[in-house]
C-alpha cells in the first residue's frame, strides 16, 4: 500500500462537525446509515411480503393431509307427485310436493402416490427462494447506500481543500488591491484574481449541492424527511487488497445470495420434475355422507337419516400424453437452472477480477498523484516567491495555484474511486456489511 504524502494525508482526517446545530444523533457511521436505510426501506418490506404469501401457499398445500368437509342443505317444490288409489286398501303417494334435504359430507384422498407431500415441499422451497430474497434485497440495499455515505464524505473533503485555498487567496488578493491602491499593481492582477476566487466559490457552491442531493436521495430510501441533515462519522482511507481472486471467488460461491437462490431453483426444480411424475398413479380416496331428507317411502313426507360410505379408486390410464410433457418441461426448467448455475459462477470471476484490477489502477494512480501533490507545492512556493519578486505574473500565480488544487482534488477523488472499488470487490464476494 502507498503511504499518503503528509498534507495530503490531512485531508482524510476524521470529519469535524459541520454545525453546531445539528443534534448529536444526526452524527453516523457507516453502519448506523445503513441499518436505517434498510430497516425503513419500503422495498424491504415489499420483499417481506413475498414471504408470507409463500408462508400461505405452505398452508395451502397441507390442506390435501386434512378431510374436505361440507355441509349442504336444499328445498325442493315439485309440481307433479305420482300418486294413485288402490280399492280397498286406501291412497298412495311415490313423492311429496315439498322436499326437504340436509346433507354433511367428509371425503380425503387416502393415497396419491406422493402428490401432497411434493407439493408441500414445493411450496416450503418457495418460502426459502423469498427468505433469500428479502436478505439479498437488504444486502442490495446496503451496497446502493455506501456511495452515498462516502459521496458526502468525499465532497466535504473537496469544500475543505476549496476552503483553505480561498482563505490563502482572499489574503493575497487583500494585499494586491492594496498595491493597487498605491500604484504597484494593475487593475488586471486583481481582475485575475478576483475571477479565481469567485470560480473557486462557484465549485465550492456545486459540491454543496451535490451534498445536499445525495442526502435527500438517502433520506428517501431511510424513511426520513427530505431536509433531515446528518454527518457522516468516518474517513475516506485507501486500503489495499491482498487477496487472490482464486480464494475470492471461492468465498463468492460460499456466500453470495445468489448462488443459494440459485441451488434452491435447483431443488426446486427437481421437486417439480417428481411431482409431475406422480400425475398419472393412481389415487385411493374415501368419503362420508350423512343426510337428512323426506321422499322415502311408505311415509313420504316424514325426514329420515341415511349414510353412504365410498372408496373409490381412480387409475389415469391415459392422459394424452399430458404428464409426459409436464415432466419434459420440468426437465427443461432444471437444465435451465443448471446453466444458470454456471453462467452466475463465471460472472462472478468477472466481478472479482474487474474490481481487483480497479484497484490495482487506482492504487497506482494514487502514487502518481502523490507525487503530483508534492511537485505542486513546490511549484507553489517558488512562484509565489517569483511573484513578490517581480518575476513573475499574477497568470503565472493562479496557474501553479490552480495546478496544487488540481491535484488535492484529483487524490480525493482517487481514494474515492478506491473505496468504492473495494466494496465492489465485497459485494461480488457475498460479505455483509449490515447488521
Amino acid at each position: 500500500m502507498s503511504i499518503p504524502h503528509p498534507k495530503a494525508a490531512v485531508l482524510f482526517a476524521a470529519l469535524a462537525v459541520l454545525a453546531s446545530g445539528l443534534r448529536a444523533q444526526d452524527r453516523m457511521t457507516l453502519q448506523q446509515f445503513i441499518d436505517t436505510a434498510v430497516e425503513n426501506s419500503l422495498s424491504l418490506r415489499i420483499a417481506g411480503r413475498a414471504v408470507t404469501g409463500a408462508e400461505d401457499r405452505i398452508r395451502e398445500a397441507k390442506s390435501a393431509y386434512l378431510p374436505q368437509v361440507n355441509l349442504a342443505g336444499s328445498y325442493t317444490r315439485i309440481s307433479l307427485v305420482s300418486e294413485f288409489d288402490i280399492p280397498d286398501l286406501g291412497h298412495f303417494k311415490f313423492g311429496t310436493p315439498d322436499n326437504f334435504s340436509f346433507r354433511l359430507a367428509a371425503s380425503e384422498q387416502v393415497f396419491n402416490w406422493g402428490r401432497t407431500a411434493k407439493s408441500v415441499e414445493l411450496s416450503r422451497l418457495g418460502r426459502t427462494v423469498a427468505l433469500d430474497s428479502v436478505s439479498l434485497t437488504a444486502q442490495t440495499l446496503a451496497y446502493q447506500i455506501v456511495p452515498i455515505f462516502y459521496g458526502v464524505l468525499y465532497t466535504q473533503e473537496a469544500v475543505k481543500v476549496i476552503d483553505s485555498t480561498l482563505d490563502l487567496l482572499a489574503g493575497k488578493l487583500a494585499i494586491l488591491e492594496e498595491r493597487y491602491q498605491a500604484g504597484l499593481a494593475s487593475d488586471f492582477d486583481v481582475s485575475l484574481l478576483s475571477v479565481q476566487i469567485s470560480g473557486l466559490r462557484s465549485q465550492k457552491l456545486d459540491f454543496e449541492n451535490s451534498v445536499r442531493k445525495m442526502m435527500i436521495a438517502y433520506n428517501r430510501i431511510a424513511g426520513r424527511p427530505y431536509d433531515s441533515a446528518f454527518v457522516p462519522e468516518g474517513t475516506l482511507a485507501l486500503e489495499s487488497v491482498q487477496e487472490d481472486s482464486a480464494s475470492l471467488l471461492g468465498e463468492a460461491r460460499a456466500n453470495r445470495l445468489e448462488a443459494r437462490q440459485v441451488e434452491n431453483q435447483r431443488t426446486m426444480a427437481q421437486t417439480q420434475i417428481a411431482l409431475a411424475r406422480t400425475l398419472d398413479k393412481p389415487t385411493v380416496s374415501a368419503a362420508f355422507n350423512y343426510e337428512f331428507r323426506n321422499g322415502f317411502l311408505p311415509n313420504v313426507g316424514q325426514v329420515r337419516g341415511n349414510w353412504n360410505a365410498v372408496l373409490a379408486v381412480s387409475y389415469p390410464v391415459f392422459d394424452g400424453n399430458r404428464t409426459s410433457a409436464q415432466v419434459a418441461q420440468a426437465e427443461v426448467t432444471l437444465r435451465a437452472v443448471e446453466d444458470q448455475a454456471e453462467d452466475m459462477v463465471r460472472g462472478f470471476g468477472l466481478e472479482i477480477n474487474q474490481a481487483l484490477s480497479d484497484l490495482t489502477t487506482l492504487e497506482q494512480k494514487t502514487q502518481v498523484e502523490e507525487a503530483k501533490i508534492e511537485h505542486a507545492e513546490k511549484a507553489l512556493r517558488i512562484a509565489d516567491e517569483r511573484y513578490r519578486n517581480g518575476l513573475m505574473s499574477m497568470t503565472d500565480l493562479v496557474e501553479a495555484q490552480d495546478s496544487l488544487d488540481s491535484a488535492r482534488l484529483n487524490y480525493l477523488q482517487l481514494v474515492y474511486n478506491h473505496v468504492l472499488a473495494r466494496y465492489s470487490l465485497f459485494k461480488a464476494v457475498g460479505r455483509k456489511i449490515h447488521s
